[in-house]
């Protein structure tokens, strides 16, 4: 058995952090993916609702240089990336994730060289740490960080919810029995 490449790799990072903040949305309500419990202006709802404009953007509209998913108004569709809309249940959003986490999958496998550099606007590129070159590689580490980050967002969200930590559902969603856990 040969050790998987580093397309692989980064693929299984970044899916295991979309996992964890998917599984944060285990047996909710929509009331309750939608609520904001804690200190943080976001919903569990918004913070799927966000990673996944993010990666679409980021892996399909830059690296991928596919035009459906460049945004025109990059300030504008960031803001909009938070807002909810009545019509984006948790179904809705989540099967739109999983769309968008095909496509990053399709887009990494065809790019040939992760050492390519990405070039981005200035007016994103200043969000990012001066000096960086934006290459795919950097790029998709750049993704799995921001998954990570909204994943341990999304689990204080949903301790506070139910108190349920990332632990007790993960054993859930794997349908193993978590005897002691709350």
């Amino acid at each position: 058995m040969s050790a998987p490449d580093e397309r692989d790799l980064l693929l299984r990072m970044l899916e295991n952090q979309r996992t964890g903040l998917r599984n944060a949305l285990l047996g909710l309500t929509e009331e309750q993916a939608r609520a904001r419990p804690s200190a943080s202006e976001l919903s569990l709802s918004a913070l799927v609702k966000h990673v996944t404009q993010g990666e679409r953007v980021n892996v399909a509209g830059r690296i991928g240089g596919r035009p459906h998913a460049v945004e025109t108004d990059p300030q504008a569709g960031w803001m909009a990336g938070f807002t909810v809309a009545a019509d984006e249940t948790v179904e809705v959003l989540l099967r739109r994730w999983a769309e968008v986490a095909r496509e990053t999958e399709e887009v990494v496998r065809a790019e040939p060289d992760l050492d390519r550099v990405v070039p981005l606007a200035d007016d994103v590129a200043r969000w990012m740490p001066a000096g960086t070159v934006f290459t795919v590689r950097w790029m998709l580490l750049h993704q799995i960080e921001e998954q990570a980050r909204h994943a341990g967002h999304a689990d204080v969200i949903r301790e506070s919810i139910d108190g349920k930590g990332a632990w007790q559902l993960e054993a859930e969603a794997q349908g193993i029995a978590a005897p002691g856990w709350r």
